[in-house]
């Protein structure tokens, strides 16, 4: 595993600052957790891009109509839109260690002021993010996809680390807590969603409230609904169960179990890339494998 005393000497004078200003007690324990959160944000940006199919850049020149996500030493992420003659979209998000939701900039119109390269800050013309802090890795798609899918893998990516990166964050700033550390709840996830789409909170819960009814009453309806990539919700028919007679799990006592009339059941089909990507997924090495048989059904 890689430590502090590993990484070059500019990225441990920037973990120290980082360590100082986090509100964390100061010492050596404080610094480890802070190069442990730093690592793993830098892990899960490699990881993200290679299961996108995107690819790690030198640089990227402001003639480069490529869109691009960077990942800056502060772990800030910089989402940049293709170019074209209007200039870029950009996000830009700011994720503190003690923020819920993190500070997003989007702005239309952008241009580079010059290249963006690794070890250097990012910098742009009409755009209120004049500079950003050194950049620490930069990615982009195959130009020979459609703009759509390289704009759809940047907002994936961008969407996947920025909330990624704010889980480790409250992982770290709350320890021992872990009934605390749920990052997706329903507040969180209206939030973020009126944020990132200038709503205010109010708008984007009653948008989300009526996406899921309308996906409730197609189900209810008897259709199979489409719920974006991630699959298909619908009504599955459950046999009828006649009466048999059973064992109380408490008592060990006989008891008859009553016969059930068939009912429908909600069933959600997962989609395929969905299946797909989950397969791809590291599992934690410390996962024992399971010498227990496998319980066929009669």
């Amino acid at each position: 595993m890689e430590r502090y005393e590993d990484l070059p000497g500019r990225i441990q004078e920037h973990l120290r600052a980082i360590t100082e200003s986090s509100g964390l007690p100061p010492g050596d324990e404080s610094l480890r957790r802070i190069t442990q959160n730093w690592l793993e944000k830098r892990r899960m940006f490699t990881e993200q891009i290679r299961l996108l199919d995107m690819f790690e850049l030198d640089g990227l020149q402001p003639s480069d109509s490529r869109g691009a996500i960077a990942l800056t030493y502060s772990g800030s992420l910089i989402s940049l839109g293709l170019g074209g003659e209007g200039g870029r979209s950009l996000e830009y998000a700011s994720i503190k260690l003690r923020s819920d939701v993190p500070r997003l900039v989007k702005e239309v119109g952008v241009e580079l002021a010059g290249p963006i390269v690794r070890d250097k800050p990012a910098a742009f013309t009409n755009s209120s993010i004049e500079k950003t802090s050194d950049i620490l890795s930069i990615a982009s798609c195959d130009s020979a996809l459609s703009r759509d899918e390289q704009e759809r893998r940047l907002r994936e990516a961008t969407i996947f680390l920025t909330n990624g990166f704010t889980k480790l964050n409250r992982t770290l700033t709350m320890p021992g807590e872990s009934e605390q550390l749920d990052h997706f709840t329903t507040k969180t996830l209206v939030a973020y969603v009126a944020r990132k789409n200038d709503l205010t909170q109010a708008q984007a819960r009653q948008v989300i409230d009526d996406y899921l009814a309308m996906v409730e009453a197609g189900m209810v309806l008897g259709e199979r609904v489409p719920v974006g990539r991630l699959g298909r919700v619908h009504l599955d028919r459950r046999p009828p169960q006649k009466a048999r007679m059973g064992r109380n799990p408490a008592t060990g006592e006989e008891l008859l179990i009553p016969a059930k009339p068939a009912t429908l059941v909600p069933k959600f089909s997962f989609s395929k890339p969905l299946r797909e990507r989950a397969e791809q997924l590291p599992v934690a090495q410390d996962d024992e494998p399971n010498d227990e048989p496998e319980h066929v059904p009669d």
